[in-house]
């Protein structure tokens, strides 16, 4: 069930003794701070919901999107046989990345780059490395593309292995070229698998795109990717180290490529102004697992056409309440609004909702307790660690 504003707003004309809501300027941001504010204070059953992860889960990857409304994490769910201990429990930034060479199924709500994103350590398929990039020449020889210079292999920053390859940008369409290495069977990765690139980028700001071939030769049988334009998690380009999935599923195949033999790579980019110190790392072909997310939705509002929203912007908008939850909402409104109009009647309005709501918040929370996954930590080491959820 649902209200309308325009319902909502013929109580908040008796509850503020007016008889109008004149008075009230910006009308919908008020609605918004409000919701704001209740949905900290509790999880209304009203605003779960479930959608597919935009990506496939990795082993040894582990930076993806969240949907864009998303407020708290209540479950991952494996889209295909999951089993009673298929459980993600979540863990601090910190302790999550320290942990995840040796703890799997956990996850970490973090931020990157002004965006929400999910850390996820579900090990399910170990993914098949077609080039480490230790070495200019041990498996075939990077050479240049274009005017690509200055190639050779920097043992100080790398991701894994002993190495990175190291190159300069001199032009749009430069990078680097492979096609003497071992040849590695993808049979079953074929058009399925996601092939991720570690990029170092000294700078983003002239950088548009980046993009990839591999296959059997680089000249009449292979595989072109979609430039990619963002971080494998959907963030942006950002300077120092950047994750990249070219999906083979939206590749365009040039010739006739064999899997079972692909021995030759490119990497590409699209940039405006030269570029220095590019360092590429560890060419992996991975085929990932698809996973639901249950999360509570920080959308509390819904438009005529069934979209939700964070923003009301006209009357006829519903509000995502059941009566049970109602009242405390229209309590938050209640603030809200008589804050704003400081009228004779403000101060008492403001401590009589509080009042109510002292009684209403653990009444309701009692009835639909939050279902959301606790944050876990361990404190300490050996035998006398201390486990806390928040």
């Amino acid at each position: 069930m649902s209200y309308t504003i325009a319902e909502l707003d013929e109580h908040l004309i008796g509850m503020g003794h007016s008889g109008t809501l004149n008075k009230v300027r910006g009308k919908f941001a008020m609605y918004k701070r409000a919701s704001s504010v209740f949905l900290q204070k509790c999880k209304p059953i009203e605003t779960m919901r479930v959608a597919a992860l935009a990506s496939t889960v990795h082993d040894d990857f582990y930076f993806y999107a969240l949907p864009v409304d998303f407020n708290s994490l209540i479950d991952l769910i494996p889209q295909d046989n999951r089993e009673t201990w298929d459980k993600a429990f979540r863990r601090p930034a910190g302790q999550f990345d320290l942990q995840k060479a040796v703890k799997q199924k956990t996850v970490s709500i973090e931020g990157s780059e002004g965006t929400k994103i999910i850390r996820i350590n579900w090990r399910t398929r170990q993914g098949k490395v077609l080039h480490s990039m230790n070495s200019v020449t041990a498996n075939g020889t990077w050479a240049a593309v274009g005017s690509a210079a200055g190639i050779v292999a920097n043992t100080i920053f790398k991701v894994s292995g002993s190495a990175s390859i190291e190159f300069d940008l001199v032009a749009t369409g430069d990078g680097i070229s492979n096609s003497g290495m071992t040849a590695v069977d993808l049979t079953d990765e074929d058009e399925v698998s996601d092939v991720f690139v570690s990029v170092y980028l000294p700078s983003i700001t002239n950088l548009t795109s980046i993009s990839a071939l591999w296959g059997n030769d680089l000249t009449a049988n292979y595989w072109s990717s979609v430039a990619q334009t963002a971080q494998a998690d959907g963030t942006v380009f950002k300077v120092g180290l950047n994750l990249l999935k070219f999906p083979w599923s939206t590749a365009t195949e040039t010739g006739t490529v064999a899997p079972a033999t692909i021995d030759s790579f490119r990497i590409t980019f699209v940039n405006s102004v030269a570029m220095n110190n590019i360092r590429v790392d560890n060419i992996v072909f991975s085929i990932g697992r698809n996973f639901d997310i249950k999360y509570y939705s920080r959308y509390f509002f819904k438009n005529s056409a069934g979209t939700y929203i964070a923003l009301p912007t006209n009357d006829s908008d519903s509000v995502l309440v059941d009566d049970d939850s109602l009242p405390a909402f229209l309590y938050e409104l209640l603030k809200a609004m008589a804050h704003q109009v400081e009228g004779a009647d403000s101060s008492f309005d403001i401590g009589f909702a509080e009042n109510e709501l002292k009684t209403l918040y653990p009444a309701f929370r009692s009835e639909h307790p939050a279902q959301r996954t606790k944050l876990v930590a361990r404190y300490g080491s050996g035998p006398r660690w201390v486990q806390r959820r928040f």
